[in-house]
């Protein structure tokens, strides 16, 4: 186990932990289901001091203080264009949906067949620490829509951003109107306008971040595992303050670099995997924990809310349309961006093997597996289909399909060196 340079990882679990959190995270369940994967996932990581504020930052996101201080502005997914709630100076809350505790919390106003994230994220919202903000849901499937009425019913404030499910010139003007009526809602919940500089401003800032995390995804390949990358990641969606998130990720990067090139991963001779299908939120690491114990490493994961960073490195235009344009989220009727972007990950980062994850409900990510299924067998790169939800009973039948593929994905890597020879 790794131990942390001037604070150890034990250290960042034992202290600072408020006593007065409100009631979602006086569940010993929850609170258990939060550290237990936080130390999973340290365990794993090197010995980096700059580590630990990224480890701070999620478990003060996941155990949060609401009673002293309740947000303003909630985003549920990350579909939302971020300068929307970044102009403002005020933080979001963001729920990803990711807990199988919150997802139980949900138990008596949803059917139990109900999609995970879905749940979970109702799950966060019914523990009463909304009461006074404004709720930004992206209407991207049916079970957000359904989300949206349930949480209206409960008198919460909701205001919904409706994606057009093609995008052409007609799509284009009504995302405009989505776009302004945002902006008008905010506006109007914070009694601030949104001035154009300010979003502009916001625009950089988003601009700056995703170069930077851009280049620390290519750094840190071959440092950190799949899942500790997946985890720096998701810590965007925690943040407090963007400039410190900034520059702490900067830290790390440099920290890197300098140990790049005299570093050989253990992770050498694994296979290299692509995530792809139903996006997997922290503390549900279920999946990637169990590709990596299983023999595999994670190269990526490519799901709508990580494959923004790499659409907006990839496309050109500044332009908050820009956004619409790369969109790979599960809206849309044939998601293009999302089949470009993944065929272009799997030829430029010598991709392996896919593993494609659909939770139990997310039928819509199902719609795009015949096409990226016919495409990567072109390109000889076999495609592993598993469907799953946040319990844990099926780990054990998951491990051994997952063995099973790493062990072919390792026959096909030996039988190519073997013809090389």
């Amino acid at each position: 186990m790794y131990k942390f340079v001037g604070e150890t990882g034990a250290d960042i679990f034992k202290k600072e932990i408020p006593s007065r959190y409100p009631s979602m995270c006086k569940d010993p369940h929850y609170r258990k289901e939060i550290m237990d994967t936080l130390q999973k996932v340290v365990k794993t990581m090197p010995a980096y001091k700059e580590l630990v504020f990224f480890i701070k930052t999620v478990r003060d996101h996941y155990l949060a203080d609401f009673e002293a201080d309740s947000p303003k502005i909630i985003v549920l997914g990350s579909n939302i264009p971020e300068e929307l709630v970044f102009a403002s100076g005020i933080m979001p809350y963001w729920i990803l949906g990711g807990s199988r505790s919150s997802s139980m919390w949900a138990d008596d106003i949803v059917p139990r067949d109900t999609d995970p994230v879905s749940r979970s994220g109702l799950g966060y919202l019914k523990s009463g620490f909304a009461k006074h903000a404004l709720i930004l849901i992206p209407l991207v499937n049916d079970s957000s829509r359904k989300l949206a009425y349930i949480l209206k019913t409960m008198g919460l404030k909701v205001h919904t951003f409706h994606f057009p499910p093609v995008k052409n010139k007609d799509s284009m003007e009504e995302w405009n109107r989505q776009y302004e009526a945002c902006r008008s809602a905010v506006s109007r919940h914070l009694k601030k306008p949104l001035m154009e500089r300010a979003l502009e401003k916001s625009r950089e800032q988003i601009r700056q971040a995703n170069r930077k995390i851009h280049e620390f995804m290519q750094v840190s390949e071959g440092i950190l595992n799949g899942s500790s990358r997946m985890f720096i990641l998701g810590s965007y969606y925690c943040m407090d303050n963007f400039s410190e998130w900034y520059s702490q990720l900067q830290c790390l990067t440099a920290r890197l670099q300098k140990e790049a090139s005299g570093r050989h991963h253990k992770s050498i001779g694994k296979s290299r995997v692509l995530l792809l299908g139903s996006p997997v939120y922290f503390p549900n690491y279920k999946i990637p924990f169990l590709i990596e114990e299983a023999g595999m490493e994670i190269c990526s994961q490519a799901d709508y809310t990580t494959l923004q960073i790499q659409a907006a490195w990839d496309l050109e235009g500044d332009s908050w349309d820009t956004f619409y344009s790369r969109d790979v989220s599960p809206a849309y009727v044939s998601n293009d961006s999302l089949y470009k972007l993944a065929v272009k990950m799997v030829s430029e980062q010598r991709v392996e093997g896919i593993v494609y994850h659909v939770l139990k409900g997310q039928i819509e990510y199902d719609f795009e597996l015949g096409r990226l299924e016919e495409t990567f067998e072109k390109m000889d790169v076999p495609v592993f289909r598993l469907e799953t939800d946040y319990n844990y009973q099926d780990v054990e039948q998951l491990r051994i399909r997952l063995e099973a593929f790493s062990e072919v994905l390792q026959q096909k890597k030996y039988g190519k060196e073997a013809l090389a020879i």
